[in-house]
């Protein structure tokens, strides 16, 4: 959270303000006055306030000069001229600069906010205005000063998270506006995998799961999709497929439908080295002993010490809490496996249930074969 977060915004906006030159056409299209824009004098020069003046008398309705007007004027004169500046460029990038940075300086955040999120929701004033929206939020009330904004139609929210990312500020800020923007149908599906991918890169796994679960039609097991039966969600918790190049895929991972089995998990081995893991998915567990059933085919595998299913832990060393027997050729007959394992405390929020080859060396190698696999369920045995 930011302390004192109206005179660090204050500051960036002033700094902001000063080192970019408000450059703008004297009076556009068909005003007489246009011939004397090259002759203008510069904003560091004290008979600049009087030109600008001289040019309203002659057409008050110049909101150019309004706006140079009032970024030049001292303060006690300032309030009256960006009043006008309102009404006259209430759309203008500078106008709205010099209102939110005006606003800034008198603490009135809810105006400053209003400014910010205009210019970001139409792309007026570059990447400043999103980036101060995203330190917005990163403070106690960014998110009770956003909310308001969340209105049908809307298009900032994705702007600001994209700061949160740019800044390396904490993620966790863009959660609570992430998931209310979701709810209310304001971002995007694509949107939503991004901040998930993120969240997990950040190791933060409560909110990265949280915000995946809202956006479920359905109650959420711990072992999501285990007959992969549904087509898999990318950037979520569901199974994920370690991305290689596909000329040189040791292992090409598919969804079939088998006669007797319905959708099955298909994977086809080519002799190239096998990224590892095969395939994978983030449990959000508790601590405990479990139980893990499932059914596997294999045909013509051939490899020395055959695969096997792991679970291991995604904090500290990633710790093997458990996996099964080694996974042979079984010559297209369907079997079935089970294995027992312990979730320690130190393990996390969360875990990696993953197939690997048994012996590791042989990952290295490469092997040749295939694996189908159906009906993967979890069971708790208490503590």
């Amino acid at each position: 959270m930011l302390a004192g977060l109206g005179t660090i915004v204050a500051a960036w906006l002033v700094w902001y303000g000063a080192t970019t030159h408000l450059q703008r056409s004297c009076v556009l299209l068909d005003t007489p006055y246009l011939p004397l824009c090259p002759e203008a004098l510069p904003d560091s020069d004290p008979r600049r306030i009087e030109q600008l003046r001289e040019r309203l008398r002659a057409n008050p309705g110049d909101s150019g000069a309004w706006v140079d007007l009032a970024s030049l004027a001292p303060d006690e004169s300032r309030d009256a001229l960006l009043h006008a500046v309102a009404v006259l460029a209430p759309s203008d990038p500078n106008s709205l600069r010099l209102r939110a940075r005006q606003a800034l300086a008198a603490n009135q955040m809810e105006l400053a906010t209003d400014l910010l999120v205009k210019m970001t929701e139409h792309h007026l004033g570059g990447e400043e205005p999103p980036q101060l929206l995203a330190r917005l939020l990163s403070s106690s009330e960014g998110m009770t000063l956003l909310r308001p904004h969340l209105t049908a139609g809307s298009h900032w929210v994705p702007q600001v998270l994209g700061s949160l990312v740019a800044l390396k500020l904490p993620l966790e800020a863009g959660f609570p506006l992430l998931a209310e923007a979701a709810a209310k149908g304001l971002v995007a599906r694509a949107t939503l995998q991004s901040f998930v991918r993120s969240l997990k890169a950040a190791g933060s796994w409560a909110d990265a799961y949280g915000l995946w679960v809202s956006q479920q039609r359905q109650p959420v097991p711990v072992l999501f999709n285990g007959g992969f039966d549904k087509r898999f969600q990318p950037d979520g918790f569901d199974w994920e497929v370690t991305p290689v190049s596909l000329g040189r895929a040791g292992a090409l991972v598919a969804q079939r439908t088998l006669s007797g089995h319905g959708p099955v998990l298909e994977i086809q081995y080519t002799g190239r080295a096998v990224a590892m893991p095969v395939i994978r998915q983030f449990m959000f567990i508790a601590p405990g002993r479990y139980a893990m059933t499932g059914k596997y085919m294999t045909d013509k595998l051939r490899m020395e010490q055959g695969l096997a299913w792991a679970v291991r832990c995604t904090d500290g060393a990633r710790a093997l809490a458990g996996r099964s027997e080694p996974l042979q050729d079984t010559a297209g007959v369907w079997r079935n496996f089970q294995f027992e394992f312990n979730v320690p405390a130190g393990c996390g929020t969360t875990a990696s249930l993953q197939l690997e080859t048994f012996a590791p060396f042989e990952a290295a190698t490469g092997f040749t074969g295939k694996s189908s696999f159906d009906g993967l369920e979890l069971r708790p045995l208490g503590p």
